[in-house]
């Protein structure tokens, strides 16, 4: 027996954008060439996280998007709005939020040691890739 079975993949190039805001292998969005062609490795820079396949779907009912677009403009318009107006805008909120996010402190390599290993990931990754697209850009 054989089936069929969509992999959904919903990828974010993580690398340094240039000045025309392409990625450093020259696309402007992630595609399968990131995932490795003939089999390779991925590309040290793609990440990704697992979606659903209604999400990667290409053809959706109509009922479905006229409910997803009906929740986003109730939660996201109408709730929203209406908070604002009758919670949100009222002086003694207003007050907590402006001293919740004066006491943010901003995150540097001397009080943050993740901020450190992220920095030093990153450096890897650039290297990797400068290994990777050589050889995937050939057999691509």
């Amino acid at each position: 027996m054989h089936y069929w079975s969509n992999v959904c993949v919903e990828g974010h190039c993580m690398g340094e954008e240039d000045e025309n805001g392409n990625n450093p292998c020259g696309r402007n969005v992630p595609s399968p060439f990131c995932l490795g062609p003939g089999g390779m490795r991925h590309c040290p820079h793609f990440a990704w996280s697992d979606t659903t396949s209604r999400r990667a779907a290409y053809f959706v009912p109509l009922y479905l998007l006229v409910w997803d677009k009906l929740v986003i403009f109730v939660t996201e318009t109408a709730y929203w709005k209406l908070r604002w107006w009758f919670w949100d805008c009222l002086w003694f909120n207003r007050r907590k939020i402006r001293e919740f996010f004066d006491n943010i402190e901003v995150a540097t390599k001397e009080n943050c040691p993740c901020l450190v290993e992220w920095n030093e990931e990153e450096r890897k990754l650039a290297i990797a890739f400068k290994r990777w697209f050589p050889k995937a850009k050939k057999e691509w």
